[in-house]
């Protein structure tokens, strides 16, 4: 498999998704709705988008544990996008200060996954350091705009 091909459908398509994604948050929030009715709505749109992958990717893997793993991630989500909605709505900032704070969950997930999957064992940690480093540089400009 090519390491760039993983990186562009894994990485960018996704960041590229998220980044559009918020700004229909921010027009929904906008017009007027409230937090247990978007987060209603957009789970629709979840749906949809896990039957098209059911009927597209032919893996049946599942366990009740797994299930649950994934539960509580849809969760959390849910419970940042509701965060992140209070931020736009209640709060009035910008998205286009919240969304790159808000994205600072990668230093989170860069740490908990060097710690709990040691991860560091697998990785050139310098260059991950540097780079989260360069993350929460990135957070505190963008909080001070």
């Amino acid at each position: 498999m090519n390491t760039s091909t993983g990186l562009i459908i894994g990485g960018l398509f996704p960041a590229i998704a998220f980044g559009v994604g918020a700004l229909f948050q921010k027009h929904s929030n906008d017009i007027g709705i409230g937090q247990s009715n978007y987060l209603l709505c957009f789970s629709v749109g979840t749906i949809v988008a896990a039957i098209f992958a059911v009927m597209i990717f032919s893996e049946n893997n599942f366990s009740s544990r797994a299930g649950l793993f994934a539960v509580g991630h849809g969760l959390l989500f849910g419970a940042g996008f509701v965060c992140l909605a209070i931020g736009l709505t209640v709060y009035q900032e910008s998205v286009s200060k919240l969304v790159p704070l808000a994205n600072m969950s990668t230093l989170v997930t860069v740490i908990l996954g060097l710690i709990i999957f040691s991860e560091y064992s697998k990785l050139n940690v310098q260059p991950l350091l540097a780079g989260s480093a360069l993350i929460l540089i990135g957070g505190i400009l963008v909080s001070r705009a």
